[in-house]
C-alpha cells in the first residue's frame, strides 16, 4: 500500500479550525478537492481519483478508481507535493474568506436597523473601520455626521444598515447620519417607546445640525413629548449627548395637518395655518418677532418641518399697519 503523502499545511489547519468559520470536515473537503485538482492538472486529467484527508495526523492519500476498485495512486511528478501544498493553502484560504463573508452578511441581515456600540479602529481615507460588536464594520464618509470627531478606541453609537460584500471579505455598513440612529437612541432612553405607549410618527434629520421627531401617544393619557423629553430633559439630553452638537426637537404629531404643521415649526410660535390642498402648501402666519426663528438659519427649521409633515410651508408675518 502506498504511503500517505505529507501535506505541510494540514497540522496547522487542524489547529486553525477552532478559530475560523470552518469545521474540520469543511477543511478536509477543501484539502481533498485541491489535491485531486492538482493530480489531474499535473498527472492525469482524465483520471477518476479521490483524496482521503486526515487532519488529526496531518496526512492525505490519493486513490485511483480502476475497474470500479479504489487503489492507492502513486505520483512520480517531483513538483506534485509543492504544488499540491500551494493549492491546499489557496483552497482553504478561499473557503475561509467565503465563510467569513457569509458570517458578516448573515450578521448584517439579522441586525439590520439595530443600534450598536462601535469602536473606531483605523481610518482609510475618509472612511473608518470599526468593530461593531465583534463584527468588522465600515463607517463611510456619507454615513458620518458633519463635524463628527472620531477617535481610535473611543466608543460611538451607530445604526447597522447593511452588509457589503467585497473582493476578499465583507463588512457591516454602519451609520451615524441616518435618521434611524436618532430613533434607536430615543427608544433606548424612553420606556414608553419600548412598550408601545408612545410611537414615533416621523423623523426629519439634518445630521450634525438638527432633527425633528414627531411622536404620538398610542394609548392612555400619556404626554408623548414629555415622555420623550423626560424629567428636566434628562432623556432628551441622553440622546443629544451621543450626537455632539445636534439638536433633537420633539414634535407633537396630530392627524390635523394644520395643527401638525404648526407643531413642527417649534420653537417658533405660530398664529395660524391655512392649507392649500391643491398646491399641498401650508401658509403659516407667525408674529413678526418669530419670523426668523420659524424659518431658521438658512431655512433649516422650515425645511425640516416641511420634510416632517409632507407639506410645503410658506411662512409670513402679518403686514404692519400704520
Amino acid at each position: 500500500m502506498a504511503r500517505p503523502q505529507e501535506a505541510d499545511p494540514l497540522t496547522a489547519l487542524r489547529d486553525m479550525a477552532a478559530d475560523i468559520a470552518l469545521s474540520e470536515a469543511q477543511i478536509e473537503e477543501a484539502v481533498a478537492d485541491a489535491v485531486v485538482e492538482t493530480y489531474r492538472r499535473l498527472v492525469d486529467e482524465e483520471a477518476e481519483v479521490r483524496a482521503s484527508v486526515d487532519l488529526a495526523h496531518g496526512t492525505w492519500q490519493l486513490y485511483r478508481v480502476e475497474e470500479g476498485v479504489e487503489v492507492p495512486a502513486s505520483v512520480d511528478v517531483p513538483e506534485f507535493p509543492r504544488q499540491a501544498a500551494a493549492a491546499v493553502r489557496a483552497a482553504v484560504a478561499g473557503r475561509v474568506e467565503e465563510a467569513s463573508r457569509r458570517r458578516v452578511l448573515e450578521a448584517a441581515a439579522a441586525r439590520h436597523g439595530q443600534l450598536a456600540d462601535a469602536i473606531p479602529q483605523r481610518q482609510a481615507g475618509e472612511s473608518w473601520y470599526v468593530d461593531a460588536g465583534g463584527v468588522p464594520g465600515l463607517l463611510p464618509p456619507e454615513e458620518q455626521m458633519p463635524g463628527d470627531r472620531l477617535e481610535r478606541g473611543r466608543h460611538v453609537k451607530v445604526v447597522i444598515l447593511e452588509g457589503r460584500r467585497r473582493v476578499h471579505d465583507a463588512v457591516l455598513v454602519v451609520s451615524r447620519s441616518h435618521p434611524l440612529l436618532v430613533q434607536r437612541l430615543l427608544e433606548q432612553e424612553v420606556p414608553e417607546l419600548q412598550h408601545g405607549q408612545v410611537v414615533i410618527r416621523g423623523i426629519a434629520r439634518e445630521a450634525g445640525r438638527r432633527t425633528k421627531v414627531a411622536v404620538e401617544a398610542a394609548v392612555g393619557d400619556i404626554d408623548p413629548q414629555g415622555a420623550c423629553i423626560g424629567p428636566r430633559g434628562v432623556r432628551q439630553r441622553a440622546v443629544t449627548s451621543e450626537l455632539a452638537d445636534e439638536q433633537v426637537q420633539i414634535v407633537a404629531w396630530s392627524p390635523d395637518p394644520a395643527i401638525y404643521v404648526g407643531n413642527a415649526l417649534i420653537p417658533a410660535r405660530v398664529d395660524g395655518v391655512a392649507l392649500d390642498e391643491a398646491a399641498r402648501t401650508a401658509h403659516v402666519t407667525v408674529p413678526a418677532e418669530q419670523l426668523s426663528l420659524a424659518i431658521g438659519r438658512a431655512g433649516e427649521n422650515a425645511r425640516l418641518a416641511a420634510r416632517l409633515t409632507g407639506w410645503r410651508i410658506d411662512i409670513a408675518a402679518p403686514a404692519s399697519t400704520a
